[in-house]
């Protein structure tokens, strides 16, 4: 009985890392997706609105959901708080806080840290080219994310419930 009791877990675990790793590769699109349309709405207010970028960032994470909430509250919390500190510290500062609770590589990282380089330190028309780039770039990974999710999301799945059915045959 104790036996069965530890192949079963054996059998669970593996299974449920297996699928965590496909809900990894699932999510990933979905979060850059998620970016893309937060992009928008800030590319909307810059165009149309006349508020400072703390509000438009605070404006943002109420409507988004996690992860991209988080990036836009700490934001606009640091550019509230953070007196004399530029916008690219602050936008930078909240990307390395909220990266670690998100499915996006290393590439997205460095297209939303290059993004915030440029926030808030021109005019309205050279923000709205930025930004429209970002949107580009992103949508650009997006697509890389797409085809890695296509590729690997079964087989991660497969090999979880696979190895760990080897793995209790190993055993046994």
């Amino acid at each position: 009985m104790l036996k069965m009791i530890g192949a079963f877990m054996i059998l669970l675990s593996t299974t449920a890392f297996g699928f965590r790793k496909a809900r990894a590769y699932a999510e990933r699109p979905r979060q850059i997706r998620q970016m893309r349309g937060a992009l928008s709405l800030m590319r909307t207010e810059i165009s149309f609105g006349s508020r400072r970028l703390d509000r438009i960032c605070e404006q943002i994470g109420h409507r988004e959901k996690e992860p991209v909430r988080s990036l836009y509250a700490r934001c606009a919390h640091y550019l509230r708080e953070m007196d004399g500190v530029s916008t690219f510290e602050c936008w930078k500062r909240a990307v390395e806080e909220t990266w670690p609770a998100t499915e996006l590589k290393q590439p997205e990282k460095e297209v939303i840290t290059d993004f915030g380089k440029t926030l808030g330190i021109s005019d309205r028309e050279d923000q709205l080219a930025h930004l429209a780039r970002t949107q580009t770039n992103l949508e650009v990974e997006e697509g890389r994310a797409r085809e890695e999710q296509e590729r690997y999301e079964k087989m991660c799945k497969s090999l979880g419930i696979l190895g760990g059915a080897l793995i209790v045959i190993l055993i046994y």
